[in-house]
């Protein structure tokens, strides 16, 4: 192979490296608007122009199985747009035993809200429970949009009605009737795919009595 030629397969490898990357990041961001755009869309409508510009502040992140979002003491500054994967919220009691407080399941918002809201140390742990991708994006940077203030009110009061269904759901006596509250109020990927065990937590039985518990709802249907 002559110079020339050399040079000119390099500089076509180039060009189709550059073509390929530029299309990745055409790609990426198409998935962000869209998964903005759905997080969002409950709340406020947003037009063209007004995603373009959020999803400019977004910042990619990936997390594994068990890895925490956010932990309790700590300052919350982002709040996590979910694209893939289950999150639970929890809290830690004296003796050390976790108890589960929500479920998340993509699309959603992963926030720590009252730590967000009155810019206190978060009370509460966030973690990744299955591998899970998405964005961040900064409280601040957020607070620049004129949309901001009626998306936070209504993420709060859907905030507010998640802690309430759960407090409706404990004061269900017996098992089965809890864990048929708990799978007709959340989302279809959460009953399917969040462990037995955590399950348990956030119901306020062992993992012993939600097993019975199923069994005994499957045999009644």
């Amino acid at each position: 192979m002559d110079a020339c030629s050399a040079i000119g397969r390099r500089l076509r490898i180039m060009v189709s490296t550059r073509v390929g990357s530029a299309a990745r990041c055409d790609e990426s961001r198409k998935e962000a608007r869209h998964l903005l755009a759905t997080v969002m869309a409950p709340f406020v409508s947003l037009d063209v122009g007004e995603l373009d510009e959020l999803v400019t502040w977004l910042r990619p992140v990936v997390c594994k199985a068990g890895e925490l979002l956010v932990k309790t003491d700590a300052l919350m500054r982002d709040l996590v747009l979910i694209r893939e994967g289950l999150v639970r919220v929890y809290a830690i009691q004296p003796d050390g035993r976790q108890v589960n407080l929500r479920f998340l399941a993509a699309p959603n918002v992963a926030v720590s809200m009252t730590s967000l809201i009155q810019r206190t140390a978060a009370e509460e742990w966030i973690e990744a429970v299955t591998p899970l991708t998405g964005y961040r994006v900064s409280h601040e940077d957020l607070m620049r949009s004129e949309r901001y203030e009626r998306f936070m009110r209504l993420l709060a009061e859907q905030h507010y009605l998640s802690m309430e269904r759960r407090v409706r759901m404990l004061q269900i006596p017996f098992a089965r009737g809890r864990y048929a509250f708990f799978a007709a109020h959340v989302q279809p990927a959460i009953v399917a795919g969040m462990p037995d065990y955590h399950v348990a937590s956030y119901l306020g039985v062992t993992p012993e009595t939600l097993s019975r518990a199923r069994r005994k709802l499957d045999v009644a249907t």
